[in-house]
């Protein structure tokens, strides 16, 4: 009900939420070195003293969704030098896989309109092992296991603090916040906590429309919060949050300071003001009582202290709001948070049973925590290009080299607004690929957030002139699979199944956005005339031996098996999408357009089909697979022998269409089509690699770039134990390169690729991403859905054998049931009693009490299903929840 009321723009529920990033540190929109070293730029070091310029951060945190007015909490535990007030991580420099949170938190519950939030930090009593992080990943080799926060033996001899951080709205405008802290540890300890609130500082970047706010003393010890203007959406709007009223039910007084640079500290200059943004480290801490400012400030908290014993815990309220009361903690409060907390699991129980399942069991739990975990990850995100690379008025110019860099092509980018973001620490930022499964997973939680997030990077304020669409904050430019599409046409059908028609309007508007786009595609796979992908890492980072965005060394390129079947899955989608614009009653003609995809969809599947015109192929005969090619300019070509997913990219290149559908529109007959051109030109080899297309015995036709003959072929590869089919999923590259590594000779230089289950041996990409050897759920869930569509125009006759050598033969859909099992098996208590993701000696698995809270890894061990990577990438791992849905 709240989602639709913010929807009719009757009331803002959406102005609130939990979108405080976890990290803004680090970032490239935050680096204003020559270098454009992000990390050592501005480090976490650097993060208590020093101002951000494009957004903030803090510990499950709270901001409107302009980021102008921030609520976090922040910790001590009386042993730390500083504050616990954001999350600790490693740069990239620093972590022996790239950058790497080394904390301990959960998010246990959100709703699409965050009237309901609840996450958990776990916070050791003993000193933060913050230099052993450092030194002991630094000191590793990529071979090794990374050092993570519990084997410094933290948790061990104290235990820790559970700090859960819950919200509710009473009204839009009207915030409940409570923050209980839980003494887990067989001693007594301390604690500090600081409910803390501050103004983002726009002010100081030389732009006089943008005036300083305040926070002072109100009444009945309240705080009194100025209206404040920002910097809104669009290129020239500015937005004004309105004043506010902050309470806590603590006697304690509170402390005040400005959020500004302590540049005595970050840069040995002299600051502006004696009140600056680390002030309450070292109030706190160091006990320097005249580092804060009592009457008032830009950012304020309350100091709250207390010894806790042995399984004691704690309770601090706290109400942030624009409704006048003078018992802001009176009995409403409670029952308040207590029915948006019943309305919450009421939302998720409801949602289950609508679908006609059971709300309870292990998938159950899986499906809540996504959608918590995705919901927690929609962050604010600010960035103008081109006002990074002028600098501000009144500070110092950037470096002249960055308007050289790829940067000054996407000077036109301006974003200021909500993303569903991968991992908002590791990485806190859109990106593209990431960010269609991220609506796609978000379509029926959300449906008017994952249009939005389908849409938002296609628009003027992000797309570049020649329609490319940025990739990420680290480098626009990059190419990554083109999922928009296929992202559009599943929210719209996920959308129509939950109402009485579907979305029309979005759809067409996608569909307008993707033909823009489409065009800068096309003319990425025409260098050779022969419809070949031309260049890009294609989102797989290192799956191959050679960084596939550039040539080799003695002048050979890549052509790559899985960049002309991405262009033939985007233009499959775009088929899809323009046949049901057509055949939908007076919404557009768009006719013509049916038969240029049609045609574009042929001549892809042709060129990855067959060698006339260049010669090769990318299909290998001798092995029945797939390759990426190294082409030479005399026109001679090798395979690269690698057995990856690279050459079951093209699976995912299937669609059918409805006998009603072909009969509406005859130029989707494609057997018709293959008729008509034997007439003229016989049976060549053109006819011979479209000979599969056309209509099955199921009365569906079927428009795919494998032939059903070469389905069962790579299939033989893929379902087998020892090549790709693991307990939890298909692995990224075959397990036969684990005693018989890949090795290629370029120019002198030997290239290797050999099979890695879980860390990235190489530093290929950051390091910190493995497609080696690891499950990801993503291109799984893309090929699961592949079966199923090959299952709907082939029938239940079609049998494989699953898995190879068994002896078992199953048909598709079946074949795909038992996959979507095996990742699903990931988050399910196995016979240790815990779900295989959970690292051994971790700290979900030395406490069973949290057996019920789950992590959604980036990716996960090809042999045992231990989560790697990212810890918290519950963006497209949430397809999990697709899976789900899929049982009912």
């Amino acid at each position: 009900m709240r989602v639709l009321e913010d929807q009719r723009g009757d009331i803002d529920w959406g102005l609130w939420g939990t979108y405080l990033p976890d990290r803004q540190w680090g970032t490239v929109r935050e680096c204003y070195c020559p270098s454009l070293d992000a990390w050592r730029s501005f480090t976490h070091d650097q993060s208590r003293s020093r101002v951000y310029r494009w957004g903030e951060d803090g510990l499950l945190g709270l901001s409107d969704r302009h980021c102008m007015l921030c609520f976090a909490p922040s910790f001590w535990n009386h042993r730390d030098p500083i504050l616990k007030e954001r999350l600790f991580g490693l740069a990239n420099h620093e972590g022996n896989h790239g950058e790497d949170v080394k904390e301990v938190y959960y998010h246990l519950l959100n709703t699409p309109s965050h009237s309901y939030a609840k996450g958990l930090y776990v916070y050791p009593i003993q000193a933060f092992p913050y230099d052993e992080l450092v030194d002991a990943n630094q000191a590793r080799a990529r071979t090794e296991a990374e050092y993570e926060l519990e084997d410094t033996g933290v948790f061990k001899e104290l235990g820790a603090f559970h700090c859960y951080v819950e919200y509710a709205k009473n009204h839009f405008n009207d915030l409940l916040i409570r923050i209980t802290v839980e003494n887990q540890s067989q001693f007594s300890a301390p604690i500090t906590i600081l409910p803390t609130l501050w103004i983002r500082n726009q002010w100081d970047w030389g732009y006089p429309e943008i005036q300083k706010g305040s926070i002072r003393p109100g009444e009945h010890h309240s705080l009194d919060i100025s209206s404040i203007k920002g910097v809104g959406p669009g290129r020239f709007r500015y937005e004004e949050l309105e004043e506010y009223s902050f309470y806590c039910d603590q006697p304690n007084s509170w402390i005040f300071t400005d959020n500004e640079t302590n540049h005595d500290v970050v840069f040995s200059q002299a600051s502006k003001t004696p009140y600056t943004k680390d002030a309450f480290h070292r109030f706190v801490v160091d006990g320097q009582s005249n580092a804060v400012n009592a009457v008032g400030g830009t950012k304020a908290a309350m100091v709250c202290q207390r010894e806790l014993s042995a399984g004691e815990s704690w309770t601090i309220c706290c109400r942030l709001s624009q409704i006048a009361t003078d018992d802001p903690f009176g009995g409403e409060f409670d029952v308040m948070m207590r029915r948006r907390a019943m309305e919450a699991q009421q939302f998720y129980a409801a949602s289950f049973q609508a679908l006609e399942l059971e709300p309870s069991g292990q998938h159950y739990a899986t499906y809540c925590a996504a959608s918590a975990g995705l919901l927690w990850s929609k962050k604010f995100y600010s960035f103008n290009v081109r006002r990074w690379l002028k600098g501000d008025p009144g500070h110092p110019v950037p470096a002249e080299q960055r308007k050289l860099t790829d940067y000054a092509n996407w000077k036109y980018l301006n974003s200021t607004g909500l993303f569903l973001m991968p991992d908002a620490w590791e990485y806190p930022y859109f990106c593209k690929w990431d960010l269609m499964f991220h609506a796609v997973a978000c379509a029926d939680l959300d449906p008017a957030l994952a249009k939005q997030q389908v849409n938002i990077l296609r628009t003027s304020e992000y797309a570049a002139s020649n329609a490319q669409v940025p990739a990420y904050e680290w480098a626009f430019s990059d190419v990554d699979p083109p999922l928009g599409a296929w992202a559009a046409w599943r929210v719209f059908t996920t959308d129509r199944s939950r109402r009485r028609d579907g979305d029309w309007d979005f759809l067409v508007d996608a569909w307008r956005l993707l033909l823009v786009e489409y065009g800068w595609w096309a003319n990425r796979t025409d260098r050779t005339g022969h419809e070949l992908f031309d260049g890009g890492f294609l989102g797989l980072d290192n799956i191959s031996p050679f960084d596939r965005r550039y040539p080799l060394k003695d002048g050979r390129r890549i052509e790559q098996a899985d960049g002309t079947a991405w262009m033939a899955f985007l233009t499959l989608y775009m088929l899809k999408i323009t046949v049901a614009i057509d055949q939908h009653d007076g919404l557009a003609d768009v006719s013509e357009m049916v038969n240029r995809f049609k045609m574009s969809f042929i001549n892809l599947v042709v060129t990855m089909n067959h060698a006339d015109e260049r010669g090769y192929q990318c299909w290998d005969p001798e092995d029945q697979f797939y390759y990426d090619l190294l082409s030479s300019a005399d026109g001679r070509a090798e395979y690269v022998k690698v057995r990856s997913l690279t050459g079951v990219i093209p699976l995912l290149a299937v669609q059918s269409f409805s006998k009603e559908e072909v009969e509406y529109d005859q130029r989707l007959d494609i057997d018709e089509f293959r008729r008509s051109y034997s007439r003229f030109y016989s049976q060549d080899a053109f006819y011979d690699s479209i000979h599969h297309l056309g209509r099955y015995g199921t009365g569906r036709y079927l428009y795919a770039v494998v032939s059903p003959e070469r389905l069962r072929q790579i299939c033989r590869w893929l379902f087998d134990e020892d090549e790709f089919l693991s307990p939890y999923g298909i692995r990224s590259l075959s397990k036969h390169y684990q005693d018989h590594p890949y090795r290629y000779d370029v120019a002198g230089e030997t290239f290797q690729i050999e099979y890695t289950p879980a860390d990235s041996p190489v530093s290929m990409f950051g390091g910190n991403s493995n497609w080696r050897g690891p499950v990801w759920i993503p291109i799984n869930y893309l090929l699961i859905e592949a079966l199923q569509e090959y299952f709907r125009a082939l029938g239940r006759d079609f049998l494989i054998e699953y898995p190879t050598g068994s002896g078992q033969y199953l048909n598709l859909e079946q074949i795909a049931s038992d996959l979507r099992n095996r990742l699903l098996a990931l988050f399910a208590a196995d016979e240790s009693g815990l779900p295989p993701f959970v690292p051994p000696g971790s700290y979900r698995d030395t406490h069973r009490e949290l057996v019920p809270h789950l992590l959604f890894h980036e990716y996960f061990n090809g042999d045992t299903g231990q989560g790697v990577g990212a810890s918290h990438q519950t963006g497209w791992t949430a397809m999990v929840r697709r899976l789900i849905l899929q049982c009912s």
